[in-house]
Parts: structure tokens; sequence; C-alpha cells
């Protein structure tokens, strides 16, 4: 499900909230992606920018508002068990907490993939998982988070 901030309030709460913590801007920013994982739910192993290997995706996302610079993954409520969402190559698991967020770059300042950012959303053992994501393009953000041909950090 897909909600835009004309939608709701609470959408356009969210998106102006985004801005504010992060520095943002949310004029090329997907709508809110709402999704439910009940038992047994999961998502394999992915980026959420293009990556080379995929090349019309990425020629695509840059005709229109370039790559997606950052990921925001709410988390709108809490299975009892499961459901972490894990980022392998840093050896990192995140355990949902409801009305968490959980925020990262997916590209260097100097718009290159950070493939570090390859994660997946373990599956859910007992109870349910509803997340809303929110990815933020990199048009509009060139004065908010400037290239740097030396940062790929």
């Amino acid at each position: 499900m897909w909600l835009n901030d004309n939608d709701d309030s609470v959408v356009a709460r969210i998106s102006k909230r985004m801005s504010e913590v992060t520095g943002l801007s949310m004029e090329t920013a997907e709508q809110l992606q709402m999704a439910n994982y009940g038992l047994g739910g999961h998502y394999e192993p992915h980026y959420d920018m293009a990556v080379e290997e995929d090349r019309q995706v990425a020629e695509l996302n840059d005709q229109r508002h370039g790559n997606r610079v950052a990921t925001g993954l709410f988390y709108m409520s809490q299975p009892v068990a499961g459901g972490a969402t894990i980022f392998e190559e840093l050896g990192l698991a995140v355990f949902p907490t409801k009305n968490d967020c959980l925020f990262w770059y997916n590209v260097h300042k100097s718009g290159r993939p950070d493939m570090r950012t390859r994660h997946a959303g373990c599956p859910v053992l007992l109870g349910q998982k509803w997340v809303a994501n929110k990815w933020i393009h990199e048009r509009g953000q060139e004065f908010r988070r400037p290239c740097d041909l030396s940062a790929d950090v």
C-alpha cells in the first residue's frame, strides 16, 4: 500500500518529521509504503538503491529523481518473536520496536552505492510486523547533502 502526504495528516507528519530529523528534502521522496509481515513473513537480502548491475533501473531513477540516497524504515508494530532487519556485511541485527525508525544512507557522498547496506527482513516467528518505508532520492539534496568525491564513508 502506498500513501501520499495528501492522503492523511499522519502521513504528512511522518514526511515532515523525517525531513526535520535528517535535514533532507522530501520533495523527490517516494510515497510512504506500508507492508505487513505475518507469521513466517520475511524479505530476501536486497539493496534499496539501484546498483550498476541493474542498469535499466539506474537509468530510470536518474531520469526522474536520481537514486535512492537514503531509507527510513518505520516499525509500526512489534512482533512477539523474530522479524529482525539484518545487515549481513555489517554484522548488524535490529529487532523491531514499535514506533522506532531505522535510518541509513544507501549511497556515499560521492554518489557511489554503499554495498554494506544490503539488508533483509528475517522471518516473523510469532505475531506480525507492520512497517512503513520512506525512500529519499538524490534530486533536491544537492545543498543539503553535497557531493564529496573523496568521501566514500
